[in-house]
């Protein structure tokens, strides 16, 4: 017989309570406390109950958990990343926001994660540029709009603080193409020291030839080494992610559109792990700033996209002469400070010093028109 069980059969006035429990190794308390509970809640007393506590300080609620799942759902859902430190931070302000690690036996518990221990090992630390807009990380990838057609995203990054600088959608990736999309942000964030990219001719001749004039010098990765372009191609995997949790674009102005609500979300919003979980937009603002070696630190860049007519064109408050061989032509300026560069499909047509007391730029510095030579004038033909 149990002793539980002898404690309720026994009658306490036949027998000696204390010496009865110095005898079965029960305390006084437990001897009457049972014989209380038995008379409440009857032969259930007689099993040992749990001594786990009724309430664990630390043990994360069923509200917090369910929170957690649905934050789960709605990044998975929206294309953006949906591990722990992404629910973390979606969660944000959250009373009672439980650990990065907490959050993962959550979903392992609910099933939403597999673990992974054969994972390989990080890699050595990266190359990281000291400040912003020291290298422009730049490379193209593939996406597809609503009727199959194949298309082109120029994806721009900036090496220290990942901003996503430019994403561009076009029908060829082609050193003009690149170019112009360099030069609008050029307008906001100023030129790079640098760019870095992969081997494309596109890239290493058309776009390196038309930045050097402006003191971007251009970098290219190892042949046969996709991986020294390394954050661009990881930036093309989480665009990719988001865009195909989206409607598909009818056209490319419907993935302009879509690529720019990205672009700002992942500046702006998302928090990147490669950055101590910050914004790159927090990064890019607070971080030192460098540019060309042929300007000055932050001389004010404008770019204007005209036509050539009677062999001029009109950029800001002045009228630059090209000749009229370029009628016809769109154009490309760009001023920087006082210094004019105008291209033509990212070839470098003209480069000026802008005469600011003069409206009117002309090709020669001197009045009149270029004297004519003698095979030129038709007098001596």
């Amino acid at each position: 017989m149990s002793v539980r069980r002898l404690i309720v059969e026994v009658d306490p006035k036949s027998l000696n309570v204390t010496q009865f429990c110095a005898e079965h190794g029960v305390s006084t308390w437990f001897f009457w406390d049972l014989r209380r509970r038995h008379d409440q809640r009857g032969q259930a007393v007689l099993e040992p109950g749990s001594r786990a506590p009724r309430t664990v300080a630390n043990r994360t609620s069923a509200e917090i958990e369910e929170q957690v799942v649905r934050a789960r759902k709605e990044l998975f859902d929206t294309g953006w990343d949906c591990g722990p430190a992404s629910i973390a931070d979606h969660l944000d302000g959250l009373d009672g926001l439980p650990s990065e690690a907490t959050i993962w036996r959550i979903l392992h518990r609910h099933g939403l994660i597999t673990p992974e221990p054969g994972k390989a090992p990080k890699p050595q630390k990266s190359f990281v540029a000291e400040r912003a807009n020291e290298v422009w990380a730049l490379d193209d990838t593939e996406s597809a709009l609503a009727d199959g057609t194949i298309v082109k995203i120029l994806n721009v990054i900036d090496d220290h603080s990942r901003l996503a600088v430019v994403c561009v959608p076009m029908l060829t990736c082609t050193g003009a193409a690149a170019f112009a999309a360099m030069a609008h942000a050029a307008q906001i964030l100023g030129w790079p020291q640098r760019f870095w990219s992969d081997n494309a001719k596109a890239f290493t001749l058309t776009l390196a030839n038309a930045v050097a004039p402006l003191g971007v010098v251009a970098s290219h990765t190892r042949p046969f080494s996709p991986n020294s372009n390394g954050k661009a191609e990881r930036f093309h995997k989480t665009q990719a992610k988001w865009l195909a949790k989206q409607p598909s674009p009818q056209n490319l102005e419907h993935l302009t559109v879509l690529l720019e609500w990205f672009r700002l979300h992942y500046n702006q919003v998302r928090k990147h792990r490669g950055i101590n979980r910050q914004t790159p937009a927090s990064v890019w603002d607070q971080a030192a700033k460098t540019g060309p070696s042929t300007s000055s630190l932050g001389t004010t860049t404008s770019v204007h996209t005209s036509t050539v007519n009677s062999g001029r064109i009109d950029a800001r408050d002045v009228r630059i002469s090209l000749g009229a061989a370029h009628n016809g032509e769109t154009t490309t300026t760009i001023i920087t400070g006082t210094r004019a560069h105008v291209f033509i499909n990212a070839r470098l047509i003209r480069e000026l010093e802008i005469d600011p007391t003069k409206r009117n730029q002309p090709l020669y510095n001197r009045a009149g028109q270029p004297k004519k030579t003698v095979r030129e004038d038709p007098r001596h033909a």
